[in-house]
């Protein structure tokens, strides 16, 4: 008699998008604090305790681990890190926002992410994500902030994440450091004016950081700082009314007879 063969386990390139997206949106939906470290694990044992569906997502992306290929392994790595950083958001909030975005809208937004997951090469980057998604649930960002703020957590290195963490203010700065061409490069950092009186006459250009990079430092980091910048020590051009204003001031609006 022969022996009956156990079904393949559903690799990577069997299960699309689609699926993946279904399996992180059980997670999100139904996943507690008891299923997280159950992510690692190879085997799923007390399915009382996190539930049948959150199981059945769980054994999926086991199944995808073990026989998938080296770039496979690697996404799901960081798929188990979104996941797990999901679960440290309350139930509730998880809920309530699965069931105001819809099907087809959470569908276009997991396909996003795993987009963004995908292209991410510094896997301690993936942590800060959740964040970002909690923030969206709180009403601290729209979507489209929320997408802005993905997309650049994706592209920054992680070194310069932390910089922007310990350095960011409202004051003008001037770039020093690779840290700060990188913030620069990537939209954090913008032109603010020029600072004749620093007694650097070779550097005297100013950067102001952006308010999507003190929204980052505050919900990836818990970073406070004013979003209106000080401008201090910048030299302001004026505006040709303003010039106009001071020269009148001095000789006079134009064919206006000058009082002896």
């Amino acid at each position: 008699m022969m022996k009956e063969m156990e079904p393949k386990p559903e690799t990577f390139e069997d299960m699309d998008e689609s699926g993946l997206c279904t399996v992180l949106s059980t997670i999100i939906g139904r996943a507690t604090e008891a299923a997280k470290a159950l992510l690692e694990n190879e085997t799923v044992q007390d399915v009382a305790q996190i539930g049948e569906e959150v199981a059945g997502a769980i054994k999926a992306i086991q199944n995808i681990r073990k026989v998938a290929s080296i770039p496979t392994k690697l996404f799901m790595r960081k798929y188990v890190l979104y996941c797990k950083g999901v679960i440290e958001i309350p139930l509730e909030k998880r809920q309530k926002y699965l069931a105001e975005l819809g099907k087809e809208k959470y569908n276009r937004d997991g396909a996003f992410l795993l987009n963004v997951i995908q292209k991410i090469e510094e896997e301690e980057k993936v942590p800060l994500l959740p964040k970002l998604l909690e923030a969206k649930y709180d009403g601290q960002i729209d979507d489209v902030e929320y997408r802005r703020l993905v997309i650049l957590t994706g592209k920054i290195m992680y070194s310069d994440l932390l910089y922007l963490k310990d350095h960011i203010t409202a004051d003008p700065v001037a770039l020093k450091n690779d840290a700060d061409y990188g913030l620069a490069a990537s939209g954090l950092l913008v032109t603010a004016g020029n600072d004749w009186g620093g007694g650097d006459m070779e550097n005297t250009i100013r950067f102001n950081y952006t308010v999507a990079a003190k929204k980052l430092a505050h919900i990836l980091f818990g970073t406070e700082c004013a979003y209106l910048p000080t401008n201090v020590g910048l030299t302001t051009v004026a505006t040709l009314q303003e010039a106009t204003e001071m020269y009148n001031e001095v000789f006079g609006e134009p064919n206006t007879p000058q009082q002896e």
